[in-house]
């Protein structure tokens, strides 16, 4: 329906629903004729910022806290949304965002601070696209703690990071919501090797500002990392690893020019004293005997383009408690083998199968299971207890329904997606499918999503979402109930419609939403959810 217009009452309908929820992607025509766009995040949830056709970012305000008893209401009782008093500007916003393409920020009391203890919030942005200034594509980039720096370089470039710094250096940066005695200390700022060795030779990267990832140089101060970079010719040389991810950071695997990763060694542990110690005591780097090689990364990445693995205690296993550990991946890119574009896809217990279809083909999953079901796939690290057990294997139903039809998807290998079919014993996902030339029908809802992953709505270029319904709980017995026990799908009246997946979707294009509780409320504890949505996609008519 690429070029079909909805009858006069319905496009009525969309546009008196769109003025009513005008925070979801609400467009202004200033008197320079620039836009201005008006986006809205339920705390929890993720505001996206986006410009187009080169244009760049700037924040003109940015608030988190409630200002009306009409925002982010579905499912909250009424001493949540009463106090609309406690609204804060926040500079984190503008610092993280402006001058980039695209930018998502989350909507939580960990990156601004709690302005009303007990009242359910929003962050409100206000934001204009911009031709971006003729100044040299490099940093600084500062993200506030608990919010992540976006490095990104253009034109074939790649990062070349000449300083990083986590900590705090002045009282003006990363402000917004802060008591005076967390933004005191100036003098508690460390360097910081780890950004250069995650993001050097890339095009963009992306870092958490966090404690986990350099260490606290400064309790009860409230920090914020700061990077400079360039963005230089890349070296000719081979592209191949080795990559080094420090522990709690994402390993980038990524091969150009149609090529393909083929992981030729990865360990996880520590092998010396210089590699990710930045703002680490002596006692978490001094052994270096502890390193341990795993067949998981090659699993998960060979075949692909790009590959992200984090480097976890989770994905892993713990080789050497009370050491500060890396992820070490040394890959070669070769050409791509000659076969059918297909399954079967494998992923360790606590990382992302991704599947993926190319030439316009769609993927459809002929088979999905999660448990074990032999003692050689995803066992480096674990003990012989975690991998004994193999006839614990379970099908599920809702890789298929969160995939199918999608030309890409990623499903997380956890017991909050898929249940425990065995208790203690360390699992896999493994999904098979194949790569389709998609059907022929029009292109709208329902959409489901199983409580714990990600509902994802689009529509075609020059066409735009309108949310028709969304209700999230349990209506029957047949949706989302892989690995779940009866009495976790028995109550079928416990479904709540939301106005929140319009607020957020209507007028885009392309847009995710979480099926979770923090996203809607929980309308029946103890019951497995799942949120679904009707939708239509119309034709985006202008001027």
């Amino acid at each position: 329906m690429s070029d079909q217009l909805l009858p006069a009452s319905i496009q009525l309908s969309v546009m008196l629903y769109s003025a009513l929820f005008l925070a979801v992607s609400c467009v202004l025509i200033t008197s320079a004729g620039s836009q201005k766009l008006h986006v809205v995040a339920c705390e929890g949830s993720v505001a996206q910022l986006k410009c187009e056709n080169g244009e760049v970012i700037s924040v003109t305000s940015a608030t988190y806290g409630r200002r009306d008893q009409q925002t982010c209401i579905a499912g909250r009782p009424t001493n949540q949304i009463t106090n609309v008093q406690c609204s804060r500007s926040s500079d984190s916003v503008g610092q993280s965002c402006n001058g980039k393409q695209s930018c998502s920020i989350t909507a939580s009391n960990s990156v601004f601070g709690d302005p009303c203890v007990g009242t359910y919030k929003y962050l409100e942005v206000e934001y204009k696209c911009e031709n971006p200034e003729k100044k040299p594509q490099s940093g600084p980039t500062v993200a506030c703690e608990g919010s992540v720096a976006q490095l990104q370089c253009d034109g074939g470039k790649v990062i070349s990071v000449t300083s990083a710094t986590y900590g705090r250096r002045d009282q003006q940066t990363c402000i917004a919501g802060r008591p005076t005695n967390q933004i005191t200390n100036v003098q508690c700022s460390r360097s910081s090797d780890s950004v250069g060795q995650s993001c050097n030779g890339k095009q963009s990267c992306s870092i958490t500002a966090s404690n986990s990832v350099f260490g606290d140089p400064c309790v009860g101060t409230y920090k914020y990392l700061e990077v400079e970079y360039k963005c230089e010719n890349p070296e000719k040389k081979p592209q191949s690893g080795p990559t080094v991810a420090c522990e709690g950071s994402v390993a980038q695997l990524q091969c150009d020019g149609g090529k393909v990763i083929s992981v030729t060694s990865a360990t996880y542990g520590r092998r010396d004293q210089q590699t990710c110690i930045a703002g680490r005591p002596t006692n978490q780097i001094t052994n270096v005997q502890c390193s341990r090689s795993s067949d998981s990364v090659g699993q998960s990445c060979n075949g692909k383009q790009s590959c992200s693995i984090t480097a976890s205690n989770s994905v892993f296993g713990d080789p050497c408690v009370g050491t500060y550990k890396y992820l070490e991946v040394e890959y070669k890119c070769e050409n791509p083998e000659k076969k059918p574009q297909s399954g079967p896809t494998v992923a360790c217990e606590g990382s992302v199968a991704q599947l993926q279809c190319d030439g316009g083909k769609v993927i459809s999953v002929t088979s999905a299971t999660y448990g074990r079901r032999d003692q050689q796939t995803c066992i480096a690290g674990r003990p012989t207890n975690q991998i004994t057990n193999v006839q614990c294997s379970r099908s599920s139903d809702s890789v298929g329904q969160s995939c199918n039809g999608k030309q890409s998807c990623s499903i997380t290998a956890s017991n909050s997606v898929f249940g425990d079919p065995c208790v203690g014993t360390y699992k896999y996902l493994e999904v098979e499918y194949k790569c389709e030339n998609p059907e022929r029908k029009p292109q709208n809802g329902p959409t489901v999503a199983c409580e714990g992953s990600v509902a994802q709505l689009q529509c075609d270029k020059g066409e735009v979402i309108s949310v028709t319904s969304a209700t999230y709980g349990r209506r029957d017995q047949k949706t989302c109930i892989a690995g779940r026990p009866t009495n976790q799908i028995t109550n079928v009246q416990c479904s709540r419609s939301s106005d929140s997946v319009g607020q957020r979707c209507n007028g885009k294009q392309l847009c995710n939403v979480e099926a979770s509780n923090s996203m809607f409320g929980d309308p029946c504890v103890g019951t497995y959810k799942y949120l679904e949505v009707d939708y239509i996609c119309y034709a985006f008519l202008t001027g």
